[in-house]
């Protein structure tokens, strides 16, 4: 499984690995015939109300959904928004519109206004699918660029406790999939084209720095990779609590749906108390989350329990320091059963990396198929243990974004080869493992050096007292060309509490401008710019710091206190 390079070419590449499945197939007859295999195994688990889903029924409701769209004259290439939280309908919904060809755009319930404008300007569906709570805004973004929908679909009618009324022009999911239809026993879905082309899904790149894109995702990039592995078995359960807006839940359903593995689902907030709950109650084996939700279950878990079915503890969205995956398999997990497992990917490329041999602060080798370069500054080829830019090719193509056709030609190297730019700075070891440094537009300079802001957060992670931080650079008042690093913590909460704090703004800049023993670190490693506590961070639904209003958080603190 390891990473082979390429001296002549510079480029590194995973195993070959052919799929189980079938890429060239479409979705459709894949899904239903994984489905069809075991009709009695539980596929799908209601969290919330315990309601239970067996394979048979989630292919009877995906196939009443599939016929609802061809009797509506849905074609090809259409587009049907979803913005819902994970219901007991979210799945047959989708993978309905595989079987049928129509593309899913996925949305969170937690947008905004200008968030659903700017993806509905971008995305043109016909129809939009979501939580009664969330469809009126829905409604105001679509008329603000132009959209008249042709079904409007409520998927949940009581939201958090409390009743919607339903719009006289609004249509339950309930009703067109829990109705038994004409020839749901014989139904065969149709070959819709070029799977490397046909669009299954659209989900959203993070927006941790800005507007998200709509990324495409095709039907070969959901087929293949999901194919039952070593880690895996038939009584797995598996927990996420993204919703499918993120391209984690969206590999999730797959991975569950194709391996034939049930599947935890909630449309509740995630909080730590409730994933521990989740995972005792239904013996969770496979659990992802962000390394901010990691963090918080760490926090929370009492001493001395533990939670006994997790095999595999995936973390994964942002880089993970060593000291929390430690704290994880010592004080999360039961020693010999369960390890913290780290994966990397984008949603543009799909899964890049996994951690399947452990090494300090990797996130492993590249998987089978995958291709990957390193670049500097001017596009020239790095070798190993050379930090540039991370560029991948991946196994399927990259379809690009939808409705911006400048952002796509910029995500690939002249055009060439399929290598898709990921705006990461990364490097791969002689061993041909690969290290994340950071995110490219996230790198900040100080008299000419680069300063990588998650190297700063590792660092001062390490102290006590510091539950959440993260770094950025903000301007010298005194030299333009200057960033300054300054950090925003949130502490643990006993620091919050009324007694004398240990964690001080002298106590950080000092650990970040010396070692333990007196010896001075790297001048370009030193918190210019101070240390601003806050009560919490600016974050996205699925638990990303978002760094550009962290960002201009720093930058209002910092004018609300200044001397002048």
């Amino acid at each position: 499984m390891a990473t082979q390079y390429d001296p002549q070419g510079c480029c590194w590449s995973g195993p070959y690995r052919p799929p189980v499945l079938n890429p060239a197939a479409n979705l459709g007859p894949v899904v239903l015939n994984v489905l069809e295999r075991t009709p009695q195994k539980l596929a799908q688990v209601n969290g919330d109300t315990g309601y239970t889903m067996t394979s048979d029924e989630l292919r009877r409701r995906s196939v009443r959904f599939a016929k609802f769209l061809l009797a509506s004259d849905y074609r090809v290439g259409d587009v049907i928004a979803l913005i819902a939280r994970n219901s007991d309908n979210v799945a047959p919904i989708v993978l309905g519109c595989f079987l049928v060809g129509v593309t899913v755009n996925t949305l969170d319930p937690s947008f905004g206004l200008e968030e659903v404008e700017h993806i509905l300007r971008l995305t043109r569906p016909r129809a939009v699918i979501g939580d009664g709570d969330v469809l009126v805004l829905v409604g105001e973004a679509a008329s603000r660029v132009g959209l008249c929908f042709n079904h409007t679909l409520v998927l949940l009618h009581e939201i958090r406790g409390r009743d919607v009324t339903l719009h006289e022009t609004w249509n339950s999911v309930d009703a067109l999939v829990q109705r038994t239809v004409e020839q749901e026993d014989g139904f065969v879905p149709a070959y819709w084209g070029d799977s490397n082309q046909l669009i299954a899904a659209i989900v959203c790149s993070s927006g941790t720095t800005g507007l998200p894109k709509a990324v495409r995702i095709s039907h070969t990039q959901l087929i293949a990779p999901y194919q039952r592995i070593s880690q895996l078995d038939q009584n797995d359960t598996l927990l996420c609590f993204s919703t499918l807006y993120w391209i984690s839940g969206l590999q999730i359903l797959m991975n569950g749906v194709l391996n034939g593995i049930r599947r935890i689902i909630t449309k509740q907030p995630a909080t730590p108390e409730l994933a521990i709950q989740l995972c005792k109650r239904y013996q969770v084996t496979v659990l992802l989350v962000t390394p901010t939700m990691a963090s918080d279950i760490v926090r929370t878990i009492a001493p001395t329990e533990r939670l006994e079915s997790i095999k595999l503890f995936a973390i994964g969205g942002s880089t993970v320091p060593k000291r929390l995956r430690e704290e994880i398999n010592r004080r999360v997990l039961v020693a010999g059963r369960g390890r913290s497992f780290v994966g990397y990917g984008t949603s543009e490329t799909g899964n890049i990396a996994y951690e399947l041999v452990p090494r300090e602060d990797s996130v492993g080798f590249l998987l089978p198929g995958v291709k990957a370069k390193i670049i500097d500054e001017y596009g020239h080829p790095l070798g190993p243990n050379e930090n540039g830019e991370l560029l991948i090719r991946p196994v399927y193509p990259f379809l690009g974004y939808h409705g911006d056709e400048s952002s796509t030609k910029a995500a690939l190297e002249n055009g060439t080869e399929g290598f898709v730019r990921t705006g990461d700075i990364a490097r791969f070891d002689s061993d041909g493992f690969l290290y994340l440094m950071d995110r490219k537009r996230e790198i900040f300079k100080y008299d000419g050096f680069q300063i990588a802001p998650t190297e700063l957060e590792e660092l001062i992670a390490e102290l006590e007292g510091v539950r959440y931080v993260v770094v950025v650079g903000l301007p010298d008042p005194e030299r333009c060309y200057n960033d300054l690093a300054t950090a925003l913590i949130v502490r643990e909460a006993n620091e919050s509490a009324s007694s004398p704090k240990t964690l001080t703004e002298q106590a950080v800049i000092d650990h970040c401008a010396q070692t333990a023993d007196g010896r001075a670190r790297p001048k370009q490693k030193w918190l210019r710019g101070g240390v601003i506590f806050v009560d919490q961070l600016p974050m996205t639904a699925s638990g990303k710091v978002m760094r550009s209003a962290a960002k201009q958080l720093a930058r209002q603190w910092k004018l609300q206190n200044s001397p002048h």
